[in-house]
Parts: C-alpha cells; structure tokens; sequence
C-alpha cells in the first residue's frame, strides 16, 4: 500500500470510530489517529512498515482520562502480509470495507452503531511465508540460552496468561583499551578491557553480569525482532562513552622553595587506542499477558523488566 492508501485509510477509520461515538484527533506520530469514548481509548496505525508496525504493537501506550491512567487499545491497518500482531487487533481490507458500509448505513438513517464482529473472514496472510533462516532462526546464531520456562516466567510476573517468547537483539562489546600519558614526572596509565551489552531497539545498555553468549538455534515458535540501532552507530557510541569512562582529572603538585603549586588536569585517551568488537547476540524474553498487564521477563536471568525490552512505555 502506498502513503496515499493509508491517508485514505486514516479519513475512514476516523469516520467510522466517530460514528461509534468516539472522539478522535489525528496524531502525527508515532501513530495516526486516536480515539476516546468514555474511559476507553483507542489508537489506530496505518502502515506497511514492519519495524514500525512491530514497535507500536509491542509498546503499551497510556492516556490519562479523568486524572487517572488508562491503558490504550490498539488497531492496525495493514497490506504487509508478514506482519503478524501479538497485541494489537489488525483490519483486513474486507474488515474495513464492512465497517465503511455498516457505520454510512448507520449514519443514513440516524441507527446505532458499533464495532461488533464484522461478518467477514478474520485477517488471514496470504502471501507465501519467509523462510526462519531470513530473520535469524538458523543454528549458528549468537544467543543467550533460555534457562527460565515459560511457567517460571508466569510465577515471576505474577500475571496469568498466555506467554510468547521473544529473542531481542543485542549489540555484545567486547574492549581493550591501552596508552598512557606523561605529564611534570605524573604518568597516568589507560589500560582497561571489559565487556557489555547495548539493547539494538531502544539503545540502553543493559548488565547481564558473566553472562557469555552461545551459538545455538533460535527455536522456531520464537518472535524475533529486527535491530534498530546498528552495529558501527552503536560501536560509535561504546567508542565515545569508553574515552569518557577512562578520562583521568588528575591533582598534581609542584615546589618552589618554599611554596606548593597545585594544578588539576583532564587526560583523555586516544579513542585510536581502544579496540572494540561488537556481535549481534539475541536475548531471550518471556512476555507474559495477563488481563490488564504485560510483564516481561529475562528467560535468561530470571529477572523482571522493569520497561519493555523493545521501547519504553509512551504516554501522551
């Protein structure tokens, strides 16, 4: 679909939700439409765009109504037959053709209308499916091993619902750093090395302790999510934060007969002194979904997150 079909699109859907009594207002990202109808709230995103479509189905967005904070509903429509939602309720073509005509007949003759179940086939994919090995599920990737279950993770989240396992890229760093610097008989010394990893999707950067990464097979039923950020922006960035971390501000004093001279001074290391390595390492991630909750848990360290491992919660 083109821009001109999902701004047509947008025009619809909204005529449609405002016949349902809703009260909507276009967006300009990172969605198009949203809409309020009592306390429920509604957003809508009209895309082809896979890494787009995935970011808004994954991240919970909330809006405050009446001074308290409401989880928002989310609604997509889409031509990208590979596009497959874990959160969000998906249109077909069909689907929206349904609700056009229902919600014009409604306005027509002055009748109540709402999203009940359209009387179509639901959203079924029809072009031929990408084979695993095009998005990273052949044996050999780089991962994290899971080592929590799916009941673990239900345990932990304290949420009972269904589960997906979702591998999350990761940029893993390795670093050596070496030099030195000489100043009035003062030598201060820049060897380091070190490790760490750097969330590929929203950028932070993330303390797995001695974990070490594996080669193994990503398993089959496995959602995994395409990076964002990519490994020479990130490998420039660890580069910029290391020369920051190891910059010394260092007192020096020197005499004079009798008097003492205090100065202090900043030395930075040479970034062509620190050698990175930067690998693609997948991380294993239990979404548990319960019914007002989606909690996250680390399949590898047990650990609940404390925001989603893709993006961070959005409010507006």
């Amino acid at each position: 679909m083109g821009e001109l079909v999902h701004a047509n699109a947008v025009i619809e859907i909204r005529r449609v939700l405002e016949t349902a009594g809703y009260d909507t207002e276009e967006e300009q990202g990172p969605f198009n439409l949203s809409a309020v109808r009592g306390r429920t709230c509604l957003i809508v995103l009209c895309s082809d765009d896979l890494n787009l479509l995935q970011r808004f189905d994954m991240t919970p967005y909330t809006i405050m109504l009446e001074d308290t904070k409401v989880r928002c509903d989310k609604l997509i429509f889409t031509g990208n037959a590979y596009f497959r939602p874990k959160e969000a309720d998906i249109w077909s073509r069909e689907q929206l053709e349904h609700y056009i005509a229902a919600s014009a007949m409604a306005r027509i003759y002055s009748e109540p209308f709402d999203l009940d179940e359209p009387s179509v086939a639901p959203y079924t994919p029809t072009a031929t499916p990408v084979s695993t090995s095009s998005f990273a599920g052949a044996i050999g990737d780089q991962l994290l091993p899971v080592r929590i279950t799916d009941r673990d993770a239900v345990r932990i989240a304290h949420q009972d619902g269904p589960t997906i396992l979702r591998m999350i890229p990761y940029w893993y760093y390795r670093y050596t750093s070496r030099g030195e610097a000489n100043y009035k008989g003062k030598m201060v010394s820049f060897d380091d090395e070190g490790s760490g990893w750097v969330n590929a999707i929203n950028g932070l950067e993330t303390d797995f302790g001695d974990a070490a990464p594996v080669l193994g097979s990503i398993p089959t039923d496995a959602d995994v999510m395409s990076p964002v950020n990519t490994k020479a922006e990130t490998e420039e960035r660890v580069r910029a934060d290391l020369v920051q971390k190891l910059t010394k501000r260092v007192r020096i004093k020197t005499t004079s007969g009798d008097a003492i001279f205090a100065e202090e001074k900043e030395f930075r290391p040479s970034p062509d002194n620190i050698e990175i390595t930067v690998e693609k390492v997948y991380v294993p991630v239990w979404q548990v979904r319960g019914k007002k909750d989606i909690v996250e848990v680390n399949a590898y360290t047990g650990e609940e997150l404390s925001l989603p491992s893709d993006e961070g919660c959005e409010v507006f």
